[in-house]
């Protein structure tokens, strides 16, 4: 699909769609009239050398003060690149750094960092032909901009470093080559316009924040199975309930549990206790309080996702350029933001893990023990939760806020910064963890379903239209556990099915 830049709205799932590899960009007319205007304007402050444009003819963070003379501008500009990109292994994924690739794009085309046009066209040049910087994971501080990983893209425009192309790790030199793109001497401001900014950050969050809530969608529908399973009343779903209680996402996950259990027979057909357990009777209590701790954050990262976020910014006032330093570089909000959605995701793997063990324990789910035929010789789907149990135990770990723990840097100059970058790669991770716990679950409801099915009580007719679709997905590629066998493929398919958003 082609963008034309300036966007002026970008949403998550534009930002999803961009990340991938058949993503095309162009530039508007207004675009280019607006970059033109801050590069001249740049050049007129300079001329005119009234005062010091911090980054510009300054050193930066303690050296700000440090005046830089005209004939060394330009060098100031490599020298911020190289100095700056020192990161090194392990480093992000090819979708997150064409991502930040793309927002530093966009919000350059703005025409409020004083870049110059053949800058920007070259970025698109990268982006169009798929190549994208290797960013080291490490190193951003979520304040001063993402400034390690996003040297790493100011090298690639120097020819220097390494690079993604389609998937592959290629010399920088290499990709300038093939597209006859000679290494940039970059003008004042442009360096700093580069690294000086969230976009790293953003990308992260973006795709992190993403995924929990498909991964959340996914995740109710995996209750819903469990309570056709397990008989479970659906009295707690009843609207009357969530009506008197009208957090959104509670009613919303109480309307999405109606919806999959629709032409069910399954739900109250074995009535043990008055009420069920929580994980069953306060799902849209509790998972819809983790859908709305999620649509919280994706207001915030959508805001960021339209941001200028580089720093001195230039702004026009009847024709006249003014240079102004500010902060929008610091990403505090995304920070806290990406903090509770790993809280609320950690909360919900615990959640997910709960819901296995209702499924293996026969003396709760009145299955056989694991879900195993001929139990003894065969375990079953004993140890799959241990699995679980160990992504459980590390969500509780990664879901420590990393936006309380702030160091100061740069000789005190910049005395709180936000960690943004590892509170989005923390989440992150949490959310790829959730993701394989989710995965063993649905083997487990698939597995269940298979005991159920057979049986002559229930036939397939008993189980809603929702539970069967299901069911039909994994036995593609996953034969039902009739006997022991090595399980880690088929785990890794149902992930990968959750990660499309297939059982959704």
């Amino acid at each position: 699909m082609k963008y034309r830049v300036p966007m002026q709205r970008v949403s998550l799932h534009d930002l999803t769609d961009i990340s991938g590899q058949e993503s095309r960009l162009g530039v508007t007319f207004g675009g280019l009239r607006r970059i033109r205007a801050s590069e001249e304007a740049l050049r007129c402050l300079i001329r005119k050398n009234r005062k010091p444009i911090y980054g510009v003819n300054t050193g930066v963070g303690d050296l700000c003060d440090t005046v830089i003379g005209e004939g060394d501008l330009w060098r100031l500009q490599e020298n911020l690149i190289v100095s700056h990109a020192c990161g090194s292994a392990p480093f992000l994924d090819e979708n997150v750094s064409r991502g930040a690739l793309f927002l530093v794009i966009n919000a350059l085309a703005k025409g409020y960092s004083g870049v110059s046009v053949h800058t920007v066209r070259t970025l698109i040049t990268f982006f169009n032909n798929n190549v994208s910087p290797l960013m080291p994971a490490q190193g951003s501080l979520g304040a001063s901009g993402d400034l390690i990983p996003l040297a790493h893209l100011g090298l690639l425009l120097l020819g220097k470093g390494n690079a993604y192309h389609r998937g592959r790790v290629v010399p920088a030199a290499k990709i300038l080559k093939r597209l006859r793109i000679t290494p940039l001497s970059l003008g004042p401001k442009e360096a700093l316009s580069i690294i000086n900014g969230t976009a790293v950050t953003t990308a992260q969050a973006a795709l992190a924040v993403s995924a929990a809530r498909d991964l959340l969608l996914s995740s109710c529908r995996a209750t819903a199975g469990l309570f056709e399973v397990t008989g479970a009343s659906r009295s707690g779903l009843d609207a009357r309930i969530h009506d008197v209680k009208p957090h959104p996402g509670q009613k919303a996950v109480a309307a999405l549990l109606r919806r999959y259990l629709s032409g069910s027979a399954r739900p109250d057909a074995k009535k043990k206790k008055v009420q069920d357990s929580y994980v069953v009777r306060c799902a849209p209590q509790i998972d819809g309080a983790v859908m709305d701790h999620i649509d919280a954050a994706v207001r915030v990262v959508e805001v960021e996702l339209n941001s200028v976020t580089d720093n001195p910014l230039f702004f026009s006032s009847r024709g006249v350029f003014q240079a102004v330093s500010g902060g929008n570089f610091h990403a505090q909000n995304v920070a806290f933001a990406m903090d509770s959605v790993g809280i609320a995701m950690a909360a919900h793997s615990k959640v997910i893990e709960r819901r296995i063990e209702r499924l293996l324990n026969s003396a709760l789910s009145g299955l056989p023990p694991f879900l195993a035929p001929h139990g003894g010789l065969n375990s079953g789907l004993m140890v799959t939760q241990y699995l679980a149990v160990a992504l459980v135990a590390e969500n509780a770990i990664l879901a420590h806020p990393a936006s309380i723990q702030s160091v100061p840097v740069s000789a005190g100059q910049e005395d709180f910064v936000s960690m943004g970058m590892t509170s989005a790669r923390k989440a992150s991770d949490i959310v790829r963890n959730t993701e394989r716990a989710l995965a063993v679950e649905f083997l487990a409801i698939y597995q269940a379903g298979e005991f159920l099915m057979d049986s002559k009580t229930y036939g397939h007719g008993a189980f809603s239209a929702s539970f069967r679709d299901l069911k039909k997905k994994i036995r593609r590629r996953v034969a039902p556990v009739m006997r022991d066998r090595w399980m880690s493929n088929d785990i890794a398919y149902i992930a990968g099915l959750i990660r499309r958003g297939d059982m959704r």
